[in-house]
């Protein structure tokens, strides 16, 4: 079957793609500070000009990756809520991929760390992440807001004060894993949750 030749456009999102995936796997063996858009160049075979065509620095590259991370949790979140409108099973099926990412993710959490001291000291990147985590509460305010239409839950708390809530429980939890690891109490995020959102 001959393939359909990419529109310009096309071929610019594949670029992108490719070098967001290659500044991942970048950034996972050198670190934020380690890496350079040179070494991420040449792991997705690119020209150094080839990554400064779509992100203006290596700053802006990993924000778009974080972006992508996080969208794709929300996007998550939303299909378990599509699939089972049940608390029960949504609540069981969150704890799983909490304790799944939490597993396979370390590298991503410690470059998550790493970026946040650096973004703390920068202003323009701290404002940009900011963004980003409000955009995130927004969103999950949202897929909050639908459960508790479709289900009639009340809950003490706004929906956006959940949001919250919920993604504070999500990093602090993470971050004591990776420090403790075993200490912490088996299914412990479910059960925070639970008591969180459980309608009874």
């Amino acid at each position: 079957m001959v393939r359909r030749r990419l529109t310009q456009e096309e071929r610019k999102q594949e670029t992108r793609q490719m070098l967001l995936e290659s500044a991942a796997e970048t950034f996972a063996q050198l670190g934020f500070h380690g890496a350079s858009v040179d070494k991420i160049a040449e792991f997705a075979g690119f020209s150094k000009g080839a990554v400064y065509a779509h992100f203006k620095s290596k700053e802006e590259l990993f924000l778009a990756l974080l972006k992508q991370q996080i969208q794709s949790h929300i996007d998550l979140i939303n299909e378990m809520w599509g699939e089972y409108q049940s608390f029960d099973r949504f609540i069981e099926n969150m704890n799983d991929y909490f304790c799944l990412v939490r597993q396979k993710s370390r590298a991503w959490s410690i470059l998550s760390m790493e970026f946040l001291l650096y973004a703390m000291r920068n202003e323009s990147v701290h404002q940009k992440w900011t963004t980003l985590i409000l955009e995130s509460v927004e969103k999950i305010s949202k897929i909050i807001e639908k459960m508790m239409l479709e289900t009639g839950y009340e809950s003490a708390l706004s929906a956006e004060e959940l949001a919250w809530t919920i993604l504070s429980l999500e990093n602090g939890m993470a971050i004591f894993y990776y420090i403790t690891e075993d200490n912490i109490p088996p299914n412990l995020y479910g059960k925070a949750l639970k008591k969180m959102l459980y309608p009874h």
